[in-house]
């Protein structure tokens, strides 16, 4: 995409990423920072992670307070940022998490080839449309969702330069940061990208293995991975999730539009995980055996892996879907792509603009499942249908400008042929 000069589009870039750092600056500090309740005492996740890490840490147990339902080599790397005092350890949290989001933008752009494209830039900041409220949880709560999102795109990033060695340390490193992007790991296999699975494979083993024993002590290990087992069934109670004050469950939702009829909320839950499991079935026929790397494609995939199930998590708050923001991008990416297909790059738009549309109607809270459920399907199933249509679209137009190189050389056409179509 150009906008008049090469000179506009590179000023149309410097103000796109201008705003976009602006804007998550904005997001990081405007209510931890600068707002009405005073710095630290403003942040609440991390005080929960800092408080249940050294916990663990000193007791071998959860805490029972609140719930801290991370696996043990996540509570070994929080409790390495919580060596020093509360003030600072959460200042560190806090710049962590800024640069996670903007790392998060800047692999994408680089991945995606928007660099290298005078005036793409600008689609950051569009895609941030749709991220940004998701975004802003993550940040003004200090989570780690974002970070978990970065090692994810990063290993996304190194699996499309085929450096699998990277790919395999970034996905376990974000499993094991938060268990919600397993399914990354069967994918390698699926998609026979064996280095990179045996990579991951191995790192995860160093994370799960070596890192809760160097943290807790072989004889800590164990304990703690009980207690991490109990909190999972504690956090996850269906009593303790209905009086969750900010949970966005599908299941919630269900049951408030269904005013408090059990069974038809259960079939309505039922009927939204039916449609994920079929956009995960296309999605998995797309990319069965797929060797190519084609960097809209794996950030598409891999995006569907990790919002499908916590799409439909019965503890889904609304940080967890940060990672909306990879298939918003992969859209705005073939809509603006000239070498697609005029309908795909339509296509691709109008999902988009659907997604906005849901967005800016999801006010009512007690229905905020169902809805961000809405959007994170018409964005993932989109992504899947326009990167396989995008695939199929470049087969057919090469092989058309094969068809004419061929017909256009009557003297070697017949060598050509068969050097193109040696089985024909």
């Amino acid at each position: 995409m150009r906008i008049g000069s090469e000179r506009t589009a590179r000023r149309l870039d410097r103000v796109a990423v201008i705003g976009l750092v602006g804007w998550l600056l904005f997001d990081l500090t405007a209510r931890t920072v600068f707002g009405s309740v005073p710095w630290p005492q403003s942040v609440v996740d991390y005080r929960i992670i800092y408080d249940g890490s050294r916990h663990v840490v000193e007791t071998h147990t959860y805490p029972t307070d609140n719930p801290y339902p991370y696996p043990p080599p996540a509570v070994a790397l929080h409790a390495a940022s919580a060596v020093f005092p509360f003030r600072v350890s959460v200042a560190l949290w806090l710049a962590l998490t800024g640069v996670a989001a903007a790392a998060v933008y800047f692999a994408l752009a680089r991945t995606l080839g928007l660099l290298v494209r005078p005036g793409q830039l600008i689609l950051l900041p569009l895609a941030h449309v749709v991220a940004a409220y998701y975004f802003q949880w993550d940040m003004r709560s200090v989570n780690s969702n974002l970070i978990v999102l970065a090692a994810l795109v990063f290993g996304c990033a190194a699996l499309a330069r085929a450096r699998d060695g990277a790919a395999g340390f970034w996905f376990a490193l974000s499993v094991a940061l938060k268990l919600l992007p397993v399914l990354v790991l069967p994918y390698l296999a699926w998609t026979r990208r064996w280095r990179a699975f045996a990579w991951a494979v191995a790192f995860s083993l160093v994370f799960w293995c070596a890192v809760p024993v160097a943290a807790f002590g072989v004889t800590g290990a164990g304990p703690v991975y009980e207690g991490w087992a109990a909190e999972i069934t504690r956090a996850t109670d269906a009593q303790t999730k209905s009086h969750h004050p900010i949970l966005i469950s599908l299941d919630k939702a269900a049951l408030h539009l269904c005013a408090g009829d059990a069974a038809r909320a259960k079939a309505l839950s039922l009927a939204v995980c039916v449609v994920w499991g079929l956009v995960g079935v296309c999605g998995a026929a797309s990319c069965w055996g797929n060797r190519e790397r084609d960097a809209r494609s794996i950030l598409t995939h891999v995006s569907l892996l990790v919002l499908g199930p916590v799409a439909v998590n019965p503890y889904l708050e609304a940080y967890h879907l940060v990672p909306l923001v990879v298939p918003a991008l992969v859209l705005l990416v073939v809509g603006a792509d000239p070498t697609c297909g005029r309908f795909v790059r339509g296509f691709a738009l109008a999902a988009f603009a659907l997604a906005v549309l849901i967005l800016k109607v999801s006010s009512p809270w007690p229905l905020r499942g169902l809805l961000v459920n809405a959007q994170a399907l018409v964005l993932c199933g989109a992504a899947v249908g326009v990167v396989y249509g995008r695939a199929k679209w470049r087969m057919r137009d090469t092989s058309a400008g094969r068809v004419e190189e061929v017909r256009g050389n009557r003297l070697t056409g017949l060598a050509r042929r068969l050097a193109l179509h040696p089985k024909s």
